[in-house]
Parts: C-alpha cells; structure tokens; sequence
C-alpha cells in the first residue's frame, strides 16, 4: 500500500514579504500610468499614430491593473498575499461536502494536516508530526 502525500503547513506571509508587495505592485501601477500619460498628454514623444497609442495604453493598463492588484492586496492582506491555507481549507471543505467525507484534521500550532497512521488517544489527543507539539482534535485544551 503506497503512503499517502505529506501535507505540508501554509507558508506564512511575514511583514516584509507584504512590504516588498506593495512596493512592487506600486512601482509597476506607477510605470503604467506614466506610459499611458505620456503616450496621450505629452509631447515629449511627439505624435505617435493612433496604433501606437492604442497599443501602448493597452500594455500600459496590464501594468496599472496588476501592480493595482498585487499592492492592494499586499497592504491589506488578502487577494494574492492571503494564506495559502484559506483557499485550500476552501476546497477541502467543498469537496468534503460533495463526498460526504469528513475534512481531515490541522494543527492548530503550525497548520500541518493530521496523517493517517497517526494515534489518537480516546480523549483525542495527537501529537503533529510537522512540529511535534500535541492538540487536541476534539478542541479540548
């Protein structure tokens, strides 16, 4: 009988991982919308034909929607630099309620999944095998 995948926890998204995103998100939204200006309000780059402006703008709004994107998502959490974990926890659960199986258990400490050879005691207490700290699947502490 093969062994089933390790699950490993979700990555963490420190401080500096979501500062490093909004500054990214902010420097490519900036590019876009200094092309776009430039190609339409300036003269700098003399009168280009209409192709040109077109398909510069459209270039340009991918740089202004991503980097919009990416540094809202970085300054409030969510979007892009969420957990990794929510959105798996997500479908886990729509499938656990597709299948009518009951969704496998986390550590509470790390977000390692339960494997399943792992004892449980009766009072359902478990030890996790990513961090080795012991929880409880029952909620009890």
């Amino acid at each position: 009988m093969a062994n089933p995948p390790r699950q490993f926890p979700p990555p963490q998204v420190t401080a500096a991982g979501r500062f490093i995103g909004a500054v990214f998100g902010i420097a490519f939204a900036t590019v876009g919308l200094v092309v776009i200006g430039s190609l339409w309000f300036s003269d700098g780059m003399g009168d280009p034909p209409i192709i040109f402006k077109l398909v510069g703008s459209c270039i340009a709004l991918v740089f202004v929607a991503m980097g919009s994107t990416l540094a809202f998502s970085a300054i409030t959490g969510g979007g892009l630099m969420a957990r990794g974990g929510q959105a798996a926890a997500t479908a886990d659960e729509a499938s656990a309620a597709a299948t009518g199986k009951p969704r496998g258990y986390t550590c509470p400490h790390c977000g390692g999944g339960l494997d399943e050879r792992a004892e449980v005691s009766p009072m359902g207490d478990v030890k996790c095998s990513f961090c080795g700290r012991w929880f409880n699947v029952h909620g009890r502490t």
